[in-house]
């Protein structure tokens, strides 16, 4: 497995967007708010047409808040799958607790199409400056989405307003294990000249 790089100097960038990997393995060391705040202060700086800045956080890194996290992560997840084991339902809950940190992006969805489209890619720029920033740091995430972003009873659970809806909820830690790059399709088989 490749290793993260020690902190001995800051990485480029093209090694940042290279080398970061999507981390579900994570050490038990505690990543407190105060090592995610200075990067979100940084991350903001996405490209935002019109700078309506369509995005605020939610965050749990004390045993307290990921608790309450998870006990509406388990709502949702038994009002989906009514029939499911709890077996399952312990594994949920067992995986969440390990996870050090956990950062909710929340966008707010504007009534305009056009406006809204471009407030997610917006909010998805942020989300990767973020993870380029923490990888730098050592600090390694995974960025997920899936139904529960879009679920009304999970969004009035974590008191989102009505024109909010989350855009990813972030797995945050430091990496116990990096996987291997996966090979991407060459940009130049994808790129064709106007004529």
């Amino acid at each position: 497995m490749p290793e993260i790089k020690q902190q001995t100097e800051a990485l480029t960038v093209r090694d940042a967007v290279r080398y970061r990997r999507s981390i579900r393995k994570f050490k038990e060391t505690p990543v407190a708010i105060e090592q995610l705040q200075p990067l979100l202060e940084d991350a903001v700086y996405a490209p935002n047409h019109k700078i309506t800045e369509p995005w605020r956080f939610l965050y749990a890194v004390t045993d307290e808040a990921k608790a309450t996290f998870i006990d509406r992560f388990i709502a949702f997840f038994k009002r989906n799958n009514p029939d499911a084991k709890e077996e399952k339902i312990n594994q949920y809950r067992d995986y969440f607790s390990k996870v050090p940190a956990l950062l909710l992006v929340v966008l707010k969805e504007d009534e305009n199409p056009v406006v809204r489209n471009d407030d997610f890619a917006a909010v998805s720029a942020l989300i990767q400056n973020f993870q380029l920033l923490a990888w730098d740091q050592g600090i390694g995430m995974v960025w997920k989405s899936g139904r529960i972003l879009y679920d009304k009873g999970f969004q009035q659970d974590m008191g989102l307003k009505e024109n909010e809806r989350f855009a990813a909820i972030l797995h945050i830690g430091y990496p116990e294990e990096v996987p291997e790059e996966k090979s991407r399709q060459k940009a130049s088989s994808l790129l064709t000249e106007i004529k």
